[in-house]
């Protein structure tokens, strides 16, 4: 997936969840959207550098969005949550994820009180996937999530739910990141999380994880790496 061409910038603080203080290369401090919840921790730090997608709209609030961050170790995160949709939907289109080998694929699909994050389909056979963002890593372990999650938890439950009544489903994990090699859940950050991946795991949820190459001018889904799920 391409990225527009993007505003570089160095990163003050973080004024509360949705707004970050940057500095340009011009010297100008500006407000930016943060387009995720969780904490972002590892990923964004004062004084690191980070690349601002300009906003459309002259009117809203922030005139850049946060996309991109600089790791510590080098390399580079993306820190846009709903990019790890976009990037699952695109993979699936086009073939390229052999766990996910289907025909069709809806987003944003509503299944009794529920919204799930995709529908794929292929003839008689569907699969229920809700997908999460991970920007957090250690020791080359993705970690999710970075922040507690009640939300988070509903969502597998809904997941397992969808099992028990006779259908297929799966919860996704997309290292935005290039440094991940495994996934886990973030046992000291959200346990109850982690005991329940597990718990859906064992109910017959799918759990997949996939790292991304990122660049300046775009990120994609560059291979599945393993779940490791044992305490």
């Amino acid at each position: 997936m391409q990225f527009p061409p993007l505003t570089p910038a160095t990163f003050i603080k973080r004024d509360n969840r949705f707004i970050a203080g940057v500095q340009l290369e011009t010297g100008r401090l500006v407000s930016a959207f943060v387009p995720t919840t969780g904490r972002l921790t590892g990923a964004l730090r004062p004084g690191c550098r980070v690349w601002l997608e300009p906003a459309e709209n002259p009117h809203r609030k922030t005139a850049y969005t946060l996309i991109l961050t600089e790791l510590d170790q080098g390399g580079l995160c993306c820190v846009n949550a709903i990019m790890a949709n976009r990037l699952f939907y695109e993979a699936v289109s086009k073939g390229q994820l052999s766990a996910f080998e289907f025909e069709q694929v809806k987003k944003e699909v509503p299944h009794g009180r529920s919204r799930f994050d995709f529908r794929l389909t292929q003839g008689d056979l569907v699969c229920w996937v809700e997908v999460k963002s991970v920007t957090y890593v250690e020791d080359k372990v993705g970690m999710f999530p970075d922040s507690p999650t009640g939300r988070g938890r509903r969502h597998l439950e809904e997941l397992a739910n969808l099992v028990a009544s006779g259908k297929q489903a799966s919860a996704v994990f997309v290292a935005q990141r290039g440094d991940a090699a495994s996934f886990a859940p973030f046992e000291a950050v959200d346990p109850v999380f982690a005991e329940t991946l597990r718990q859906v795991q064992r109910q017959g949820v799918a759990i997949h994880a996939y790292r991304c190459d990122v660049g300046l001018d775009k990120i994609e889904i560059a291979d599945e790496i393993p779940v490791e799920l044992a305490l």
